[in-house]
Parts: C-alpha cells; sequence; structure tokens
C-alpha cells in the first residue's frame, strides 16, 4: 500500500514561465504519482476533476487568447488546457483565480497548451501498476 498524499502536495509549486517549466512540473508530478497505490491515484484523479470543474468558471472562460497581437476567444479545449496550467502551479495560483480572473489569464497563454498532459498522468501510472485503464467517472467539463 502507498503512502497516501495530500493533492496539493502532489501537484506542488511551478513558477511556469514557459511551457519547459510546464514539461519540468508535469515531470515532477508524474514521479510522486509513480509513489502512489492504485486506490490513491483513483483519489489524485477524481480531485483533479474537482479542481478543474472549480475554475470552470464564465468569467475566467471568457477571457481572451492574445496570438501575434490579435485577440480571440478561448475554444473549450483551451479553456480546459489553462485549468489544468493554473491548477499544476499549485494551490495558492488556484485560490488566487477563484478569487479574480485576473490572476487566471497568465494561464490563457498558449504555452500553457501543455499542460494539457496532467489529465493523463494518473491515468497511465495506473495502467501501468495494474494492467488496466483506470474506472473514471465523468471529468473535467471542456
Amino acid at each position: 500500500m502507498g503512502r497516501v498524499i495530500d493533492f496539493w502536495d502532489i501537484i506542488g509549486l511551478s513558477s511556469a514561465q514557459s511551457a519547459d517549466d510546464v514539461r519540468s512540473t508535469l515531470g515532477r508530478v508524474s514521479g510522486r504519482l509513480g509513489e502512489l497505490a492504485a486506490a490513491d491515484l483513483v483519489k489524485f484523479f477524481e480531485r483533479l476533476h474537482e479542481a478543474l470543474n472549480g475554475l470552470d468558471r464564465g468569467e475566467l472562460a471568457e477571457i481572451p487568447v492574445f496570438v501575434r497581437g490579435q485577440e480571440w476567444p478561448q475554444s473549450s479545449d483551451h479553456f480546459l488546457y489553462a485549468r489544468c496550467a493554473c491548477v499544476l502551479a499549485g494551490r495558492d495560483a488556484y485560490d488566487a483565480s477563484l478569487r479574480s480572473s485576473s490572476e487566471f489569464a497568465r494561464f490563457v497563454q498558449t504555452f500553457f497548451q501543455t499542460a494539457e498532459e496532467l489529465l493523463s498522468l494518473a491515468p497511465a501510472v495506473h495502467e501501468r501498476r495494474v494492467g488496466r485503464e483506470m474506472d473514471m467517472v465523468g471529468g473535467p467539463t471542456p
């Protein structure tokens, strides 16, 4: 039986200033997930979905994306990946984003789209560990 670690302890903290920072943080989280028992991986994944759904707010979805000086609305996928980036930055960034949409705005930058991988970390570790896909109920709203 693996040791049980708090969701935010597994996520840790990240300054997330570049795509390299995001990849590095994903690697660290993946390593921490590798230490968990299968049941704890499911709990982590459920908590991840709760956190992502907590950020599913209209005022956050309406923050525009700026690409080459042009403003674009976020797609549903882009918004989901921005929420992944926010969670990946840690509890303080998450809580600040819940209090103020201006705090969330930085996660809408396109380089944060690499945070999408957060969605597959726990299921991948679980499948390697038990030899089958994780049973999942629901998921984050796109």
